[in-house]
């Protein structure tokens, strides 16, 4: 028992010795910081502080009054050397925009460091941990640079070589990259807000992380995932992410992802695979996509189970045999709002497999310009005629055990996802029937007989 009555006692001694710093605004924080022991706070007043400092003793360093830390755009703004250092409260702007040489707002290399309740703003990287473990970020504001172009800007929160680290609460926005993470494994990302950035989420070599809860919105890509193994996504929205190479959820050589209960709305493309194995995608509602999955090479033992599939304009996008993705179990397949099959026996799954791709979607897996009239009355003539006389191979990917009706899945979370501006995918549509109406009423009332004039004349009289 001695050696715990010890430690209590040296405990007690560090935390009567603690003492509190105050700084008026405009006061040096470096110069506190030299004579400031382990344990003790730095408190600012509200203020502006134009100087870059080293934080290499364990103290905490915070402000009630909106302090703002300012490092006149020339390296890093506040670099933490020290193991159990907190900052709290700070307002910390201007890191050097120079991307080379990695410079961020708040750069962190050390342990057990909390970063919390802090804005960041006119940063390059916003807080990189670099060597760092147990990190813990929490409930900050992380906006970049518009001044700048996208391939210039930094990440908001960059990970190098770190593990066990938790990311909760967060607002990223206006970076390139709103969490980046490079050799980062066993971190926790929680009810985070990314949006307006490249890739809300983009990610190598980095193993054993769980993201619940999160916001993706209006990124180029909601997620982008790339040769790691063993992740955990639930209750996540990855929604609005437009353009010519958008995603909602890239998975590029992946191994044993386990995505449940995600909301994956109104994108470009909804879930991309390639080269990724062993995976399961269940519980989830994929919804308003242009495309709802496309599946690459090398997609080997992938479960597609109990998810709904509702209003994509295209259900699956194949450049290979998809004999090994399992498209149900024994508790039933999906639910697919293209199907038109039929449940005579009543319990629930259609009484034939539902083919996931039909033959204008086979037709665009060879030629994606054909896209452009998947709305055409040409694609619904195409597609009636296979349905009546069904002489094409549709390929291999199939639903046995088809849902009749959407399933209840109860933890995708609706409820997160803001209201869109407008449905892209349905204003598209109108426009391109418009486009299409137009010129055939044209043609019709060329093509009308005319009557003269006298016969219309004669054609009054009573």
């Amino acid at each position: 028992m001695k050696p715990i009555f010890w430690l209590l006692a040296v405990m007690s001694s560090v935390t009567a010795a603690a003492a509190v710093h105050e700084i008026a605004a405009g006061g040096s924080i470096a110069a506190v910081l030299e004579r400031a022991a382990p344990g003790d706070t730095i408190r600012l007043a509200g203020g502006t502080y134009h100087e870059n400092i080293v934080v290499n003793v364990p103290v905490t360093l915070t402000s009630d009054g909106g302090a703002i830390i300012r490092g006149g755009y020339q390296g890093n703004v506040v670099h933490v050397t020290a193991a159990g250092t907190v900052l709290e409260g700070l307002h910390i702007a201007e890191a050097s925009p120079r991307l080379t040489k990695d410079m961020a707002c708040v750069l962190v290399e050390a342990d057990d460091v909390t970063i919390r309740n802090c804005t960041i703003t006119e940063s390059l990287h916003g807080i990189y941990v670099k060597a760092g473990n147990r990190v813990e970020i929490l409930s900050n504001t992380i906006e970049g640079r518009l001044d700048l172009i996208e391939a210039d800007r930094g990440n908001g929160i960059h990970l190098w070589n770190s593990a066990n680290n938790q990311i909760i609460g967060n607002e990223i926005f206006n970076v390139r990259d709103g969490i980046y993470f490079s050799f980062a494994d066993s971190t926790q990302i929680e009810r985070n807000h990314i949006h307006n950035a490249r890739y809300g989420l983009h990610y190598m070599y980095s193993n054993d992380n769980s993201f619940f809860d999160n916001l993706f919105e209006n990124n180029v890509a909601g997620a982008a995932l790339m040769y790691s193994e063993d992740i955990v996504f639930a209750r996540n929205t990855f929604a609005r992410c437009r353009g010519f190479r958008a995603y909602g959820l890239l998975l590029q050589s992946m191994s044993r992802v386990t995505a449940q209960s995600n909301l994956i709305l109104d994108n470009s493309r909804g879930i991309f695979m390639n080269n990724t194995d062993d995976s399961l995608i269940e519980l989830n509602d994929v919804v308003d996509n242009d495309l709802a999955i496309q599946l690459n090479g090398g997609c080997d033992g992938n479960r597609f189970v109990r998810n709904n599939f509702i209003n994509n304009l295209s259900d699956l996008l194949l450049d290979v045999s998809d004999l090994e993705t399992q498209w149900a179990d024994i508790d039933g397949g999906n639910y697919w709002s293209s199907f038109r099959g039929y449940d005579l026996d009543g319990d629930g799954a259609g009484d034939l497999p539902f083919p996931i791709q039909n033959v204008f979607q086979i037709l665009e897996t060879k030629v994606p310009e054909v896209r452009f009239y998947l709305l055409s009355p040409a694609a619904e003539v195409l597609k009636a005629a296979e349905r009546a006389l069904p002489i094409l191979r549709l390929g291999d990917a199939e639903d046995p055990l088809p849902s009749m009706f959407p399933i209840n899945n109860q933890e995708v979370p609706w409820e997160e996802s803001t209201a869109p501006s407008g449905n892209g995918s349905a204003v598209w549509a109108m426009i391109f029937l418009a486009g299409t109406a137009l010129p055939m009423a044209g043609l019709w009332r060329l093509g009308k007989p005319r009557h003269h004039k006298s016969r219309q004349k004669t054609g009054r009289v009573r």
